[in-house]
């Protein structure tokens, strides 16, 4: 199946009576075709088994198309084929994410996607270590989740590092990604994450979100 086709399906399972809603939620900043999660999945599973071959340039065109439900397939075929990038494809997987950003998108790209690409490869985990000093509040979102999956492989200095200097923002999406991280890690090694809270001011919902599980 090509690409051209997987568009043409999502284009043919559009629900006009869910787009309201579910535009509402996104605080409509985006359109929709009003695919539901459920129906999403099923489309793109038959997708995936249909023998395709990843190209970066398809992630690309799907990201082009105005509806959000495009740049969600686009993320799952970034997320699908994760092993088969490196940092020669950075840019442009960045490029994506910034793409009308909003924390749908970047929390699929940023632990899915770039984090894998990271473990694999300094240069990437540089590049996004550099973008906690960004000014735009995802490129610092993205420097604090790439690390949300990795568990044991999580490297606390670097994390430390980032949450140094991503704090103090104020910013809502800041703040809860550090809170997301800490409260994940809390599950691995809590003593790390209560040790970072006592030491650190932060904010009240990094606080509250970072020791849910503490």
């Amino acid at each position: 199946m090509t690409i051209l086709k997987l568009m043409e399906n999502l284009k043919n399972a559009r629900h006009p009576e869910n787009i309201p809603a579910m535009e509402r939620y996104m605080r409509d900043q985006f359109p929709y075709l009003g695919i539901k999660s459920p129906e999403m999945k099923l489309i793109l599973k038959a997708f995936f088994q249909s023998g395709y071959r990843f190209k970066l340039e398809d992630a690309e065109t799907l990201y082009q198309q105005r509806e959000r439900e495009y740049k969600y397939a686009a993320c799952a075929l970034l997320q699908r084929f994760q092993e088969e990038l490196s940092s020669k494809d950075l840019d442009r997987i960045l490029t994506l994410a910034l793409t009308e950003p909003w924390w749908d998108t970047i929390d699929s790209i940023a632990p899915s996607v770039l984090g894998p690409m990271a473990l694999r490869e300094d240069a990437v985990r540089d590049r996004l270590r550099a973008l906690a000093l960004a000014d735009s509040i995802w490129e610092k979102r993205i420097a604090i989740l790439f690390q949300l999956k990795y568990k044991t492989n999580l490297d606390e200095a670097l994390l430390e590092e980032i949450l140094g200097k991503t704090r103090g923002t104020g910013e809502f999406f800041v703040d809860k990604a550090m809170g997301w991280i800490l409260r994940e890690y809390s599950k691995t090694r809590p003593e790390f994450v209560r040790d970072f809270l006592s030491r650190y001011p932060v904010s009240r919902l990094t606080e509250k979100e970072g020791s849910k599980y503490l």
